[in-house]
């Protein structure tokens, strides 16, 4: 005999799914903290690409700091420009690195870690304090790239902003609370 397609319901009692519901400011926030990765790799980027095309001005820097600690140290510009080109490669796989171990700290603060939350709250207030040269167009270098890096950065700054305030809220609160959430 074959069972019934589709199968029939259960009729004994239901296991209740022991997490609580994610609260809705806490998915706003969760979902405001991942634009904010994704706007940190486009600043990544653009700033990347700021240096790069800068890349000469670099080089000859690293030439003449390689030659004020060590004159007998000779050093090409190709080579020079070389060490540069394998730097910003690191600096991209840190960055990127660094995004991940961000967006796995706002995963846990969706999913209800207090410690992840105050973790979050902590970098977007640092985020916030490293716009504001930005936003009044301190230390951006020129050109789109400087721009797109500026732009991203404030960007980052206000969905932090915005996330710590809805991570924050009195039903939030609650639901980062520990032992049994009420549903």
């Amino acid at each position: 005999m074959t069972a019934p397609w589709p199968p029939a319901p259960p009729t004994g009692p239901v296991a209740q799914d022991p997490r609580p519901a994610v609260p809705v400011d806490v998915g706003t926030a969760f979902q405001l903290l991942c634009g904010v990765a994704a706007l940190g790799v486009v600043n990544l980027f653009a700033t990347l690409a700021m240096v790069a095309a800068d890349r000469k001005t670099f080089a000859d820097q690293l030439i003449k700091d390689v030659h004020a600690q060590d004159p007998t140290v000779e050093i090409s510009a190709s080579a020079a420009e070389g060490l540069l080109l394998v730097g910003l490669g690191v600096t991209a796989l840190l960055g990127l690195a660094l995004t991940g171990l961000y967006l796995l700290f706002v995963f846990k603060m969706r999913s209800g870690r207090n410690w992840a939350r105050m973790l979050v709250t902590m970098i977007g207030v640092t985020m916030v304090f490293f716009a504001i040269p930005a936003l009044f167009g301190l230390g951006a270098g020129g050109g789109v790239a400087g721009m797109v890096a500026g732009g991203a950065g404030i960007l980052q700054a206000v969905l932090s902003v915005g996330a710590v305030i809805l991570m924050h809220r009195s039903e939030s609160n609650q639901y980062f609370v520990p032992g049994p959430k009420a549903q």
